[in-house]
């Protein structure tokens, strides 16, 4: 063994073999670093590996078999005769290494400062502005707004890109400002403008995508396609095109969806697109519409999962905002969101919704269902903001994912007000005070001027820990505006959230209805706040008033009629008119009302199979005052532990006559300090 090392070091092998694998490397790390600039193929990088790697064994034989002479290559001698050319071959590689060693350390050096990065790796975050209509037949108004959407929902599945939720990017259709000031607006460093003209058949589309930074026109191209049967093509092609001139690297995955047609039915598409523009306003009429045109969708497509998925979506919504409820909703929710996921197993809004709706029944499968449908389509602002809130409410509850995941829903849709604010609570959650105080100031204009200083008040009171701060703080800022219904009821909340103050409570929202007589949440509040302190000859008075028949629905009526009855423990009668208001519709409210009736008559039974039932229905504060009716003391706490993080006991419980026999004990008193709440004379 000793001998045949001898010998290779006497052919040079062993030096030669390392000169070559010092250029292989270096070769192997340029190729990595330069060629996807190019728009090279993985494969090319491959094949460059795979050569590199069968040269090695071919290298080291030619070493052994031959040497580097001044006269040329000349096979190696087996005796002691040319040892001084042996040697001059010695010291030429040695130079070699060490040449090839400085260039290795130089590209070394480059890559780390990411001198050689490629597009493909790079992250740009765009935004889509409204494309204008220059001209379209009569009943086409909505292409435009139709090939932003659209656009904008096809690029959002690629990771590389950041695109600007059209919500936000849609506030500056027809606006006179500049793109230096949208970009810095909107956080982005890319915007894409567009035109759509269509005349009969013709359709023809223009987009500009626009380096915002360098003030270069990075794309300008126009598109043209017959309206009726090639009008999907368009933004296919759009997408490409930006990912293309961007030079982004797309997984496989990525490539495929870019490639996929939602549906190849003009007229099904048609539909989808006008219902998704009139969703957003969350009024049951607009999502009610919504369904019955993405039911007549599937209809003409029955393939068409997208459809199905906005149907799920919208009944979610529904049941959200109190519209409906109950096990028939939750049926259909689950149903089209199942049916989006049998024809498309890759439709993310269908994730995102069955995740919800998986909400304190399987919160592993939820985080799962989450995280799929961020993958799918990376820049959605709303399925950040749910995974966000998924940490806030799981079991074992994570402050730093709460503000990671909301930190992303807020860049990618920075003007929506609901992502605002639960960005701000997250700030909040991680005693980020300052930079709370600071978003305030730079984005409060989001909204309105009352939510603004109720937002500033929760940030004095948790950087204070203690919540009167909030009241002393809307007391200020009633003596500035008195006159403002908003505030004075926003105040009349606060004293009985926070000190379970009852006479200030009804003063302020008494105050805030006498400004405002027209607006039904002034209305419900006062009559609200008059029943749980028990006025309930003001109550009833209120309750026979003209602005309370004609202004709050019979639905609403109802529901605070069947609370009157409620607060003053005639429980039968209660139940009799909560059954009057199923005439007009199943809501949260009814379903919450109709547990505690139950609760207060004794029928735990009924609780339990409520919760098991409706399992994403009521949450643990309706769980806590069940308990507490039942004057089960251990699960009561249980769950007003579980409610006491960010906001906890001030924005219900500790507001609620469901638990005047429990705000003496120790325990009770320990939550309201934990949660920043002060121990008054109905805790001693």
């Amino acid at each position: 063994m000793k001998k045949f090392i001898e010998e290779l070091k006497r052919r040079n092998v062993i030096k030669a073999t390392i000169a070559y694998l010092v250029v292989a490397w270096i070769v192997i790390q340029v190729a990595l670093a330069v060629l996807p600039t190019f728009g090279a193929s993985d494969w090319v990088i491959q094949a460059i590996i795979i050569v590199m790697a069968i040269g090695l064994p071919v290298w080291v034989i030619i070493s052994w078999v031959y040497d580097i002479t001044p006269q040329g290559i000349e096979k190696t001698a087996k005796d002691s005769e040319k040892q001084i050319i042996r040697e001059a071959t010695n010291k030429r590689l040695n130079a070699f290494i060490i040449v090839g060693l400085s260039i290795a350390v130089i590209v070394l050096t480059l890559k780390i400062t990411n001198v050689f990065s490629s597009n493909s790796d790079k992250q740009y975050a765009i935004a889509i502005l409204p494309f204008n209509t220059i001209q379209v037949d009569k009943g086409n108004e909505w292409l435009s707004k139709s090939f932003t959407e659209s656009v904008n929902s096809n690029i959002s599945k690629v990771s590389k890109l950041q695109v600007t939720d059209s919500y936000s990017s849609g506030k500056y259709k027809d606006s006179k400002k500049s793109n230096t000031e949208i970009a810095k607006e909107l956080g982005v460093s890319y915007i894409l403008r567009g035109t759509v003209t269509q005349l009969n058949n013709k359709l023809s589309i223009t987009v500009e995508l626009i380096d915002v930074i360098s003030k270069k026109l990075v794309l300008s191209d126009s598109f043209e396609e017959t309206f009726e049967e090639n009008a999907l093509n368009i933004q296919q092609k759009i997408s490409q095109q930006i990912v293309q001139k961007l030079k982004v690297k797309l997984t496989p995955q990525e490539d495929e969806l870019l490639n996929e047609f939602p549906t190849k039915n003009m007229d099904a598409y048609k539909l989808f697109v006008q219902g998704q523009l009139i969703n957003d306003s969350r009024k049951k009429e607009d999502l009610e519409l919504n369904i019955k045109l993405n039911k007549e969708a599937v209809a003409l497509d029955p393939e068409y999962s997208e459809a199905y998925a906005e149907m799920a979506h919208s009944y979610y919504l529904m049941a959200l905002y109190s519209h409906i409820g109950g096990e028939e909703v939750v049926n259909k929710i689950n149903t089209y969101a199942e049916k989006a996921l049998q024809l498309n197993p890759k439709t993310f809004r269908a994730y995102a919704v069955l995740a919800m709706m998986l909400w304190g029944e399987d919160w592993d499968k939820a985080k799962e269902y989450h995280e799929k449908a961020i993958a799918l389509n990376p820049s959605d602002a709303a399925a950040h903001l749910q995974y966000g809130r998924y940490f806030l409410f799981c079991p074992n509850p994570d402050k730093n994912k709460f503000l990671y995941y909301l930190s992303i829903g807020q860049r990618l849709n920075p003007l929506s007000r609901v992502v605002g604010a639960n960005f701000m609570n997250a700030l909040i959650a991680n005693d980020k005070f300052e930079e709370a105080e600071e978003y305030i100031k730079e984005m409060g204009f989001i909204w309105g001027k009352v939510d603004r200083l109720t937002h500033e008040s929760r940030i004095k009171s948790f950087k204070n820990k203690d919540w009167t701060e909030a009241i002393h703080y809307l007391e200020t800022e009633v003596k500035k505006d008195p006159n403002n219904a908003l505030l004075n009821k926003e105040l009349g909340v606060a004293y009985d959230g926070i000190l379970n103050d009852d006479i200030n409570a009804i003063k302020y929202a008494k105050k805030a209805y006498e400004i405002d007589s027209t607006n039904s949440s002034n209305i419900s509040v006062y009559a609200g706040l008059l029943i749980e302190g028990k006025k309930f000859a003001a109550a009833h008075k209120l309750m026979q008033s003209k602005n309370f028949k004609t202004v709050l629905n019979k639905r609403q009526q109802l529901e605070i009629l069947g609370y009157y009855y409620y607060f003053q423990e005639n429980y039968i009668k209660a139940q009799e008119v909560l059954k009057d208001s199923l005439a007009w519709g199943e809501t949260p409210d009814f379903y919450t009302a109709k547990l505690l009736t139950h609760s207060q008559l004794g029928d735990r039974k009924y609780a339990e199979r409520e919760f098991k039932e409706f399992f994403n229905e009521y949450l643990d504060w309706q769980k806590a005052y069940v308990y507490a009716i039942l004057k089960e003391k251990d699960s009561m706490y249980y769950y007003l532990e579980k409610i006491s993080g960010i906001f906890g006991m001030r924005n219900g419980p500790n507001g609620r006559s469901e638990f005047d026999p429990y705000r003496k004990e120790e325990r009770y008193k320990a939550l309201l300090r934990k949660t920043y709440l002060p121990i008054t004379h109905w805790n001693e």
